[in-house]
């Protein structure tokens, strides 16, 4: 009986031990749990990067008078483009104006076999005289009434068929002679001497170059100000620069783009500008204020749209999608800037929309 609680004891002291130690355990991790990193530790230095804002260099941008209008991106066109088709059948009998050569217009570009075409012309012809004659003997004998309306009007009827069977011939004989609709060039030819042609075949292409169209997109916010009959300034990829006159402003818009179609048309006698080629085109539309940038200060977007980003009065990141207006040595000049702004330029790929930054205010230079 002793011995059962003298076990007993020993069972409750080991419960209790336990216990305690337990207790003690949970003491020590809530009170390691509160204590804060020594300072000059690893984890205070961690905590410490998090708490700085990323510097940025900005420049306080203020709006100066410009010359309002806008920078396109277009390309050259030809004014007139006409794809030449046989409008009858038969084998090319020569070839008159090789590809590239210039044309004057109604002259002869390729000969198609006339075969008996002509002949067939001269018996319209022959018969047209004899339905003449047969006509006009009717209407006498109508008025002596010797012949009835009846056979005066299938006199006319096949005086009529008869003409029209002469118009048709010299129609088909003249078209043999395949000819230039206006002055140009011979832009291309797909046939050769000696080919058979069908009637609706393609022959070529002969393009006007004079004047040369200037083709571009003109955005939503720019299309009220464009005129027809506004001076255009076209720079070309080599540097030399034209002037033109707006001829022809789109007045809807394409329904991808939201952009409408401007075209500018610039004289080009000696055809030296081809179509096809790269231009800048520079619309000039009235005195307005715009900031002079550096290109180096732009940035895209996640939407992918161009502009630039700045310093609010709590030191976040905005972002400003901008046109640009001009550009040259001195810098860009962009729209759709406040008056003033502080303008990051250096740092700016490196910080997010609405982010807190440490600005620094730097001397601007252009």
């Amino acid at each position: 009986m002793i011995n059962n609680l003298i076990a007993m004891d020993k069972a409750k002291v080991v419960a209790l031990g336990i216990l305690a130690a337990v207790v003690l355990w949970i003491g020590s991790g809530m009170l390691f749990r509160g204590e804060k990193p020594a300072a000059g530790s690893p984890a205070a230095s961690t905590t410490g990067q998090a708490e700085t804002a990323t510097t940025v260099r900005i420049v306080r941008s203020i709006a100066e008078p410009f010359q309002s209008g806008v920078i396109l991106q277009g390309r050259t066109v030809a004014s007139r483009s006409v794809e030449l088709r046989a409008e009858v059948s038969g084998r090319i009998e020569k070839i008159l104006i090789e590809r590239g050569q210039p044309v004057k217009q109604g002259q002869e570009i390729l000969l198609i076999a006339v075969n008996d075409r002509a002949a067939r012309l001269a018996q319209a012809k022959a018969s047209l005289t004899q339905r003449d004659m047969q006509a006009e003997g009717a209407r006498q004998l109508a008025k002596q009434s010797f012949q009835s309306q009846v056979k005066l009007a299938e006199a006319e009827a096949q005086l009529a068929q008869a003409k029209a069977d002469v118009s048709r011939f010299e129609l088909d004989l003249a078209n043999t002679r395949i000819k230039a609709p206006f002055d140009g060039v011979m832009d291309s030819r797909l046939v050769d001497e000696g080919a058979l042609l069908n009637s609706g075949d393609r022959i070529g292409t002969v393009v006007d170059l004079d004047p040369i169209k200037i083709s571009a997109q003109l955005s939503e916010r720019n299309v009220g100000d464009a005129k027809t009959g506004l001076t255009a300034k076209v720079v070309l990829t080599d540097g030399s620069t034209l002037d033109g006159r707006v001829n022809y402003i789109a007045s809807v818009s394409d329904p991808n783009t939201r952009t409408f179609t401007i075209e500018v048309l610039v004289p080009n006698p000696n055809g030296k500008v081809l179509s096809g080629l790269a231009a800048q085109l520079r619309l000039p539309f009235g005195q307005n204020t715009a900031h002079r940038i550096s290109p180096s200060v732009m940035t895209l977007s996640d939407e992918g749209k161009i502009g630039v980003k700045s310093v609010d009065d709590e030191n976040k990141v905005k972002f400003w999608p901008v046109e640009i207006l001009d550009d040259g040595p001195d810098g860009a000049w962009v729209s759709g800037l406040p008056d003033q702004l502080n303008l990051i330029v250096v740092g700016q790929e490196y910080v997010a929309l609405g982010q807190k930054v440490a600005p620094v205010m730097a001397e601007k230079t252009n």
